[in-house]
């Protein structure tokens, strides 16, 4: 196909499958499939280098066996005289678009042991081949090479496949350069769900709207248990209004966080509201809609997990901790004293240097300003 015939729809095709790929290992294929066609190459693939060594980190490819595509991937690497000799020349830097025959003479590259052994009984003596990157950009692709083959029956890639390649590969190293970055970003989300899981409560994400972008297993150990569940509501897969958790979740996304204890006989659920967003503007009704974290635990086993999370956020003590739980339950000093054995002068001793360091002055007031200072990051 010359250059001036690449129409719009078959340039549309192209945009959609790479950026369609975004991000979905298993979607690259197809990608390399309909450029494939454009090219009316017999099959291609998409290697991207390890760190520091040749070994394949990343593997798609079109029309080429699995097993061809580990052979490759173990061992013909080492003797690719293209590869080879690419290096050898520099010629893998971003951009660079070339084909196999400048960069070995086909007279040499047939005598080679990779031709001999490798492509021929795979028929394919073509090269159409890009440097998608060099990997000179950290958090973007390391070094790759998209490459397009043909068989020893078809014609030689022409300096209009040049021209076309050169017209698609901005695509190319964007749609690629994004998919990384998604898939590092995908890897780190993983680890987080997992720390998330391995924690001994409740941790859900939500966004503005009250839906669950994250709820980890200690929510749904909380959900199995009908003397918690009651208390939940929809989740994990949102918190309405209306629901015992909705004026704490729907107030966090206003940027006031805060906590409360439910029910009347234990076990009793703690919740506790922390935004995420700053609020933007002093001003009530400049307040934009921001995410929230809830934290949830049943108030007689809260794990010391919950109360290092809150003595930190506040810089309290373990003794001043011990307090929380019970404010929530809206006890009086007497009560608290009586539950924790301790005397009721200390109690309150311990309540002013709390409603110090969280800038309130009532029990009431601190309730509402739990979770808001300060947001998450």
């Amino acid at each position: 196909m010359e250059a001036a015939q690449l129409s719009l729809a078959v340039y549309s095709r192209i945009q959609h499958a790479l950026y369609g790929a975004v991000g979905q290992d298993e979607a690259w294929p197809e990608a390399l499939r309909v450029m494939a066609e454009l090219f009316d190459a017999s099959f291609s693939m998409l290697v991207a280098a390890g760190q520091g060594q040749r070994d394949q980190s990343f593997y798609a490819a079109w029309n080429h066996s699995d097993e061809a595509a580990r052979a490759y991937s173990d061992y013909w690497w080492q003797h690719d005289i293209w590869l080879q000799q690419g290096v050898a020349d520099g010629l893998f830097v971003q951009g660079n678009i070339a084909r196999g025959s400048d960069i070995v003479p086909l007279p040499v590259f047939r005598q080679s042991r990779f031709y001999k052994e490798y492509l021929a009984p795979l028929s394919t003596e073509y090269l159409l081949v890009s440097a998608v990157s060099d990997g000179s950009v950290p958090g973007l692709a390391p070094p790759s090479h998209l490459s397009f083959f043909r068989r020893p029956d078809q014609p030689n890639f022409s300096e209009d496949d040049i021209a076309i390649m050169q017209l698609i590969f901005p695509h190319v190293v964007r749609a690629f350069d994004l998919h990384w970055s998604t898939r590092r970003l995908q890897e780190q989300v993983t680890l987080l769900h997992r720390f998330l899981d391995a924690l001994d409560f409740g941790v859900v994400m939500l966004d503005p709207a009250g839906r669950v972008l994250y709820a980890n297993q200690g929510v749904r150990t909380l959900m199995a248990d009908p003397h918690s569940a009651r208390w939940l509501g929809s989740l994990p897969q949102r918190v309405a209004l209306h629901e015992p958790l909705g004026p704490l979740v729907h107030a966090c996304a206003r940027g006031q966080g805060g906590g409360a204890a439910f029910g009347q006989t234990n076990p009793k659920l703690m919740a506790l509201t922390l935004p995420i967003e700053e609020p933007c503007g002093p001003a009530p009704e400049k307040i934009q809609p921001g995410a929230c974290m809830l934290l949830l635990a049943r108030h007689v086993e809260t794990p010391p997990a919950v109360s290092d999370f809150v003595m930190r956020i506040f810089g309290l003590s373990p003794a001043e901790a011990r307090l929380l739980p019970l404010m929530l339950r809206g006890c009086a000093p007497a009560e608290m004293a009586l539950e924790l054995g301790v005397k009721i002068s200390t109690v309150r001793s311990q309540l002013s240097s709390i409603f110090a360091k969280t800038g309130s002055t009532r029990q009431q007031d601190l309730i509402r300003l739990l979770g808001s200072l300060p947001p998450v990051r």
